[in-house]
């Protein structure tokens, strides 16, 4: 409950275009070529470098606070335009810094303007499971410290040097909600998820299909000793007031 309040309370502040630290130079454009089995696109962070990839402007907020994209209030053009970022900064510049110096671009470029508030939300816990071992084939410490890799494909997901709070994240996208990690594992880490053997993805029928919450856990529990389970709690939110869309640049 502590980390939950902590994040409220962080996610709650206002989008703000006085950053004391901003980008020395930056392009935004309208996507020409769509990620394969993303719906958020693509992002990278390297030496002072941010790459984002076919990402809508959700996805924009979502990385420069820290929140998935159900914590984002707004019209339904934040998630159907798709947008290029490239951005430079400091080669020394951490990827913290760098989602600090992203909140001040979106303000310029986007002229976005937002405000805070809490609501009750349909979240989710990602913990070990303790009577499922992990395959450890599968998931294992990295071996050394580096970039965030993580590419999706038509039945999974494979990883390479990713925390667990960032595998969180990331499952809050097909979830359509936050998930907090409670695994307590420290680190890096590599995965690789495969739904395919645990349910059956060929129903045509989208009534007949499982849930993703269903699929993910099944997943997870089987090839990871992971889980995901529901809670619903206060969330910070951003609600979006004002944006206008830039011109390439």
């Amino acid at each position: 409950m502590l980390l939950l309040l902590c994040f409220a309370l962080f996610v709650a502040l206002p989008v703000s275009a006085h950053a004391q630290t901003t980008f020395d130079v930056a392009s935004v454009r309208p996507t020409t070529e769509h990620v394969e089995f993303e719906r958020s696109g693509q992002t990278s962070v390297l030496h002072g470098m941010l790459r984002m990839h076919d990402v809508s402007l959700s996805d924009c907020i979502a990385f420069a606070y820290g929140i998935s994209t159900s914590q984002i209030v707004g019209p339904a053009s934040l998630k159907d335009q798709r947008y290029d970022i490239i951005a430079k900064g400091n080669p020394d510049a951490t990827e913290s810094q760098i989602r600090q110096m992203l909140q001040p671009l979106l303000a310029e470029r986007f002229h976005l303007t937002s405000h805070g508030e809490q609501k009750e939300l349909r979240g989710y816990v990602l913990t070990v499971v303790s009577s499922s071992p992990k395959n450890r084939s599968k998931f294992h410490p990295s071996a050394a410290d580096g970039e965030v890799y993580r590419q999706n494909s038509a039945s999974g997901t494979v990883a390479r040097n990713i925390t667990m709070k960032q595998f969180a994240d990331f499952l809050s996208g097909p979830l359509e909600g936050p998930v907090a990690d409670e695994t307590n594992l420290i680190g890096q880490y590599d995965l690789q998820l495969d739904f395919a053997g645990y349910v059956d993805l060929t129903p045509t029928d989208p009534s007949e299909r499982p849930s993703a919450a269903y699929i993910l856990n099944a997943a997870l529990k089987g090839e990871l000793g992971l889980q995901i389970t529901p809670r619903k709690a206060n969330f910070g939110i951003i609600v979006v007031d004002h944006i206008e869309y830039p011109t390439p640049n």
